[in-house]
């Protein structure tokens, strides 16, 4: 029996998964529908109906004639949650893309209501399906590494106009009432931290809990009500420090994402290529060069669990931390330093906005396993 798939939302990255099945046969399910009011807005429009891909309004209007065994919501972040409980009301499995939602009673609406149809809801962090941290995390938990002791990440992207204007929810604090808080520590660079809890989870399907946060949330862009620019420093419930850099507002196109995860017997390091371990006994654990599955891996496991009768590793249970750690942050405050902003064009001659010495602040944090000085 064929596995019917049915996307929601696709502009942004909806359009990568519009690309996977246009151009592969991705484990012979089918995608039977896309629901988006704005569908026309897209440059895949007449690929899909060239195809001959069904495109609705909304769920209803598919739903009212026709039935999914999974749905894919790739849609603004304040509808995640009506959709995921649409899809579970029809008896489809669900795989959402990040971040989940930043109300804890929605959340928990999600999970129970998961739990009661026994339905999945997946949750897109990709690096919680990479076939290559999945192997690293099987270590951690088996011992290899004795107990963690401090993790660090950094990742630097610049953003430009172009990117904060794609939507009415870019750098917001809040869209349609619904708490949406963009920001690189939610959205384009939230991987880097969903791995550190998730890779401290006691169990493969588990993340780690954060007690504590402390640090500075910067906006520097002026026309934004969120921050674009985070340094914190976490403690979990194990006594675990974690510490974590991003920006939208540096020179650099990209920095990293980079990583040091230091443990009892030895350290991680995250670069250019992927993961190394080095135990202290000068044992090399090299993960660069295990297969880290298709470039999509999160919709092909969620397809497979499907086929298969499984739950996918990232659920809501595993990405609630990340949601917990953005409340606790938030409740900091975001400073407005955006009266010190330096406006400049980059090469596709749209503006971004930095400060001097920034980025320069950031890695030097970094380096020297503290919260940068803004």
């Amino acid at each position: 029996m064929e596995t019917r798939v049915l996307l929601c939302g696709m502009g942004g990255y909806g359009e990568n998964y519009i690309k996977e099945y246009l151009e592969r046969d991705v484990l012979g399910s089918v995608l039977v529908g896309i629901a988006d009011p704005f569908a026309q807005k897209s440059h895949l429009y007449p690929d899909v109906v060239a195809k001959g891909i069904p495109v609705y309004d909304s769920m209803d209007s598919f739903y009212a004639k026709d039935r999914a065994d999974l749905v894919i919501i790739s849609s603004p972040i304040h509808t995640h949650y009506p959709y995921v409980m649409s899809a579970l009301d029809h008896g489809s499995n669900v795989l959402t893309e990040k971040p989940v939602c930043f109300d804890p009673f929605h959340f928990s609406e999600m999970i129970e209501k998961s739990s009661r149809t026994g339905l999945f809801v997946a949750v897109g962090y990709q690096l919680c399906f990479s076939k290559d941290v999945l192997a690293l995390k099987r270590d951690i938990l088996d011992g290899v590494y004795g107990k963690p002791v401090r993790m660090k990440t950094i990742r630097l992207m610049r953003r430009n106009d172009i990117y904060y204007s794609r939507s009415s929810w870019a750098g917001a604090m809040y869209c349609n009432g619904a708490p949406v808080y963009d920001s690189p520590f939610t959205n384009a660079c939230a991987h880097q931290f969903q791995n550190m809890v998730f890779l401290l989870g006691r169990e493969m399907d588990a993340s780690v809990t954060t007690s504590s946060c402390k640090g500075i949330l910067a906006k520097i862009r002026p026309n934004i009500t969120n921050c674009d620019t985070v340094s914190l420093e976490f403690v979990t419930e194990d006594g675990v420090v974690l510490q974590y850099h991003a920006s939208h507002a540096v020179d650099e196109a990209k920095i990293g994402p980079l990583s040091v995860y230091e443990f009892e017997k030895g350290t991680v390091e995250q670069g250019e290529n992927g993961f190394v371990g080095r135990l202290d006994d000068g044992t090399l654990l090299d993960y660069t060069c295990l297969d880290k599955g298709e470039r999509l891996e999160k919709l092909w496991e969620s397809v497979r669990c499907v086929q298969e009768g499984r739950i996918p590793v990232c659920t809501l249970k595993t990405a609630f931390e990340h949601t917990h750690a953005v409340l606790m942050a938030q409740q900091m405050g975001v400073r407005d330093l955006s009266a010190g902003a330096i406006g400049k064009k980059d090469d596709k001659g749209s503006v971004y906005y930095t400060m001097d010495g920034l980025s320069q602040s950031l890695q030097n944090a970094y380096a020297q396993w503290r919260i940068a000085e803004i």
